[in-house]
């Protein structure tokens, strides 16, 4: 490898500092994942009031559509052009070439994809779907990805050149927008569903405003054969895993649509039972969606110094540290939401989407182990080792496919939930043996253990209090046991003494 020079710098910089910009970068990318998942995750329990699960059902479908169609449209470029970003830091031409080549190619693919998908998709839905049309829905959908393209490459960038202020506050302007948009069309104009379409539509173009000028501007449109067979070649590899992980995330909608929606029976909404099953797990899955927005958030600030940080032996007590900062932002999120989640379910969702309190706790505890994949991946992206990925995703989604037709008949929506919990432990398992076969990555094995007893015993004591008491005292408890997991960690000696230090100092100096 290259990468002489951040090794350098990285050697100079403290590892206080580094720290610091660790906490600092998550924290921002925090916010800004929270703007981006805040209809679905926040105001979620606000729509449920004025749509109904069928209606949320579509929404959700919609969602798993453009998730997977921008798969396909992105090629999983972003990830070359974020891993390549670091061979060329200190080569501005190699880097203009390189990012110009990969941005043009997008444009064209992605174009290509689009048009051809308006002309085929009519017939591709009837044939996939039982009651979803391709018009508009559909429509909406393509277009929506062809939209988002212009934001891929900026992004990559933004997020390896650790520029988390720009990065976010883009991000929260298509947010303002979106969410404006959203509601205010939902709740105030009454275009049901509809409304969600057009704000999410509007708040794409919006960011492509930016993400355009940026383009233009720092990128330019550029063609080198040598550099697209480079970027290719790192990122193909990641499509079938992308995919997978799609199909590992997602296929449980299918399922349900069809096994539910499968009579043609249709509610006085004019939509099927199906749309209304997958409502209801939609509504669950802001549990596990709430868990990924922080993984996600760790990982776009861990990944780059991570990146700087394994070559040199002597800063893998840094990186063991900031894996147990991983695992302590994941863990707790996943934790602290399946103990709330069925309470909040029954105290501010519409009592339509009770049912979903049921099942919520599951893929909560699921997005843990979604986290834990994002770690041993690094590893294996800073190998460049992407061989192996795709394998392991491919089989956790076929579990997961397999376990959803199985278990989604005979256990209904709870059986779909432990589908998906099942589906992302192999994943993380899988992962996990695969970057051991090139590097064993630095754990505090002790600290991680005493994380998950304490972790696992605050779960035990809120499964004991479910039903006990009055709703609004069960989530005033529930709060209460989850606010002790700081003192007993403390009790049991997970704090070091310098992060102890550390939040006294925070807690005198906001006095």
């Amino acid at each position: 490898m290259s990468e002489e020079k951040p090794l350098d710098s990285s050697s100079v910089e403290s590892e206080g500092a580094r720290f610091k910009r660790l906490l600092a970068n998550t924290s921002i990318y925090a916010l800004g994942e929270l703007g981006l998942r805040f209809l679905t995750a926040i105001f979620t329990p606000l729509l449920t009031y004025y749509l109904a699960p069928a209606e949320l059902g579509v929404w959700t479908l919609a969602l798993m559509l453009f998730a997977g169609f921008s798969t396909v449209c992105g090629l999983g470029l972003h990830g070359a052009v974020t891993r390549f970003y670091y061979d060329h830091e200190f080569d501005e031409p190699a880097q203009r070439r390189f990012q110009g080549t990969a941005l043009s190619f997008l444009l064209l693919w992605s174009l290509s994809l689009c048009l051809l998908m308006t002309w085929f998709g009519p017939a591709l839905f009837e044939f996939a779907f039982t009651d979803l049309a391709f018009w508009p829905y559909g429509a909406f959908i393509v277009w929506m990805t062809f939209i988002s393209i212009a934001g891929l490459i900026p992004r990559a960038l933004w997020a390896a050149a650790e520029r988390s202020r720009l990065f976010v506050g883009i991000n929260l302007l298509g947010s303002v927008t979106n969410l404006a948009g959203s509601l205010g069309l939902v709740i105030f104009a009454g275009l049901g569903v509809m409304g969600l379409f057009w704000g999410r539509t509007a708040s794409l173009l919006v960011l492509a405003i930016p993400f355009t000028v940026y383009s233009v501007r720092r990128v330019g449109l550029a063609w080198n054969g040598s550099d697209l067979k480079a970027a290719l070649a790192f990122s193909l590899p990641l499509v079938p895993h992308l995919l997978a992980h799609w199909v590992l995330g997602m296929s449980d909608r299918f399922i349900i649509d069809h096994h539910y929606g499968g009579d043609g029976q249709l509610g006085d909404d004019g939509l099927s039972a199906g749309l209304r099953a997958v409502g209801l797990y939609g509504a669950a899955y802001v549990f596990i969606n709430m868990v990924n927005m922080i993984a996600v958030s760790m990982n776009r600030a861990f990944v780059p110094q991570f990146t700087r940080a394994y070559q040199d032996h002597s800063q893998r007590p840094f990186v063991a540290r900031s894996v147990t900062y991983f695992l302590l932002a994941i863990s707790c999120t996943s934790v602290a939401l399946a103990v709330l989640s069925p309470t909040l379910i029954l105290v501010v969702f519409n009592e339509r989407y009770a049912a979903a309190a049921e099942f919520a706790p599951v893929l909560a505890l699921a997005g843990l182990f979604q986290g834990v994949y994002y770690i041993y991946v690094a590893g294996l992206f800073y190998f460049k080792k992407n061989t192996l990925i795709p394998v392991i995703t491919i089989l956790s989604g076929l579990l997961n496919v397999v376990l959803n037709l199985l278990w989604i008949p005979e256990f209904g929506l709870v059986g779909a939930a432990w589908a998906t919990f099942v589906g992302y432990v192999a994943l993380a398992l899988g992962v996990r043996w695969a970057c051991r076969r090139y590097t064993r990555l630095p754990f505090e094995t002790g600290r991680v253990g005493w994380l998950m007893f304490v972790l696992l015993s605050v779960v035990g004591l809120a499964v004991l209090l479910e039903g006990l008491l009055p709703l609004w005292w069960e989530l005033s408890v529930k709060i209460m046991l989850l606010a002790m997991v700081p003192l007993l960690l403390h009790w049991v000696g997970f704090w070091r003494p310098e992060e102890l230090a550390w939040l006294k100092q925070r807690l005198v100096g906001s006095r």
